[in-house]
């Protein structure tokens, strides 16, 4: 049986881990590419991107960069990814300057997290709970300059359940973005696959995820609201102002409400739940979270915290 092309990889988050251990498995990765680590959690430890970490455990070269820009680094890489015959792409977190598209003989390959054109850019993921969709997807396509804008090889759907996070969401999406681009390759190295061009009218984009992003709006509706908890699970999270304090609210039910509430008014249920109300209907938090202090149950919270009954949030 003939060798399997080499194949350069380049990623950084856990997305990129999965469908690296699942490439290793099938294809010689020659070595991986992946960002610097980065200062991580309240005391800032110096942490390693998931990708490097799976790259150790696998015994895979590993080249770490802040930049391809410069030729310097250009020829960094071209060197370390002697061998390539493709560069397979999945959430790397940096533009590729044209040089270092042109550098494999059978182009770069990006596994990009949703049904292109439809959300391009950086939180796809996220973007597709926040819009309460009951579906997304997996395309693996040809990288060129223009953002997520290049020829499409091959989609799959994924299913977006109720209950899903981005968390829940994005591992759904990793390990289908493996299966595909695994069943990609084959046809792709030996000239079956036809290249599609996307239709850039339809063309829909999604940006970076911003802490702010996070800040409860009470005037907009409860359903909006829990969307957009599942959707920024872990990162930012969602949360309000009270008692001159951050307060965080883990995931919520939304519950029906008759018109006439204050948004962001705090009242205990017959049954002793938390009930928040808001712009269109009511919330029901299970946890929430002061600055220092763990995430509780709201039962734990009301425990200590019972004054936030009667008041209004943010």
């Amino acid at each position: 049986m003939a060798e399997k092309p080499g194949v350069l990889f380049m990623g950084t988050p856990e997305l990129g881990a999965t469908i690296l251990r699942r490439l290793a498995a099938e294809y010689r990765v020659v070595g991986v590419v992946t960002q610097p680590d980065r200062p991580a959690g309240r005391k800032n430890v110096l942490t390693p991107p998931p990708v490097k970490l799976t790259a150790l455990d696998l015994g895979l070269p590993i080249l770490q960069v802040e930049s391809l820009r410069s030729p310097e680094a250009q020829a960094t890489l071209r060197q370390f990814a002697a061998g390539a015959e493709a560069f397979i792409v999945a959430a790397f977190g940096m533009i590729l300057p044209v040089a270092v598209l042109e550098m494999p003989p059978q182009k770069c390959l990006n596994v990009h997290a949703s049904l292109l054109p439809a959300y391009r850019g950086a939180s796809p993921v996220a973007q597709a709970i926040l819009d309460g969709l009951p579906e997304t997807g997996v395309t693996i396509m040809l990288i060129e300059k223009a953002l997520d804008a290049g020829p499409i090889l091959t989609q799959r759907q994924v299913s977006i359940d109720r209950n899903d996070t981005q968390t829940t969401l994005m591992d759904k999406v990793a390990a289908t973005g493996a299966e595909l681009l695994l069943d990609t390759l084959p046809g792709w190295f030996a000239g079956e696959v036809a290249p599609q061009i996307q239709d850039h009218n339809r063309a829909t984009y999604t940006g970076i995820i911003k802490k702010e992003a996070g800040l409860i709006n009470w005037n907009e509706s409860a359903a909006v609201i829990e969307r957009k908890a599942r959707a920024y699970d872990p990162w930012p999270g969602i949360y309000t102002r009270w008692n001159e304090q951050t307060l965080k609210l883990g995931r919520c039910t939304v519950v029906p409400l008759s018109p006439g509430f204050n948004p962001g008014q705090v009242e205990l249920t017959e049954e002793g739940q938390l009930l928040i109300t808001t712009g269109d209907g009511g919330l029901l938090p299970q946890s929430l979270q002061l600055p220092g202090k763990k995430m509780l149950s709201v039962e734990q919270f009301l425990q200590g915290y019972r004054q936030i009954i009667g008041t209004r949030l943010g």
